[in-house]
């Protein structure tokens, strides 16, 4: 059953369609892809968790498999990105990012803070093991550290 709010949206789409000349059943409703935003490095980038074409490092931000979407408790989104000079090096300027400092995930109509809270660096094997306290809604970032075999993790916590 939808709700009246929605049937009012498409009462509304229907009407600016039928003055527009357009047949509403043309009327597509385009449901937006989360954003990440990091303010201090200029970075706001849609990401595609539900697109496995889009969904690739070598294409964009890429959501790790296991992540889990900020709506839900205890959750971790993990997104990995390039740090190179390539135009999808989204991560290219996260060794810019400090403790404290913030980032933002935009999803379902719906803004999540997060506050970084650790930084550190792994050997790049494959693997990682993500350092968090599991109790807190977490935003994990990654990507390469530059001209090292290494990969640097960022722990940021929803911000209450």
């Amino acid at each position: 059953m939808m709700s009246k709010s929605l049937i009012s949206l498409i009462n509304v789409i229907t009407a600016i369609t039928l003055q527009l000349n357009i047949a509403p059943a043309q009327t597509i409703i385009k449901i937006q892809d989360p954003i990440l935003e990091i303010p201090k490095i200029n970075l706001k980038q849609e990401f595609y968790p539900n697109n496995p074409e889009k969904n690739n490092v070598d294409k964009g931000l890429q959501v790790i498999e296991t992540s889990k979407m900020p709506n839900i408790k205890g959750s971790n989104l993990i997104i990995a990105s390039h740090s190179g000079n390539s135009s999808i090096a989204y991560f290219k300027n996260l060794d810019k990012l400090n403790i404290n400092d913030t980032a933002y995930i935009h999803y379902k109509n719906k803004t999540y803070r997060y506050v970084i809270k650790n930084i550190y660096d792994v050997e790049k094997t494959g693997y990682i093991n993500i350092q968090r306290d599991k109790t807190k809604q977490t935003l994990t970032l990654i990507t390469c550290k530059k001209n090292t075999n290494k990969q640097t993790v960022f722990i940021g916590y929803l911000a209450p």
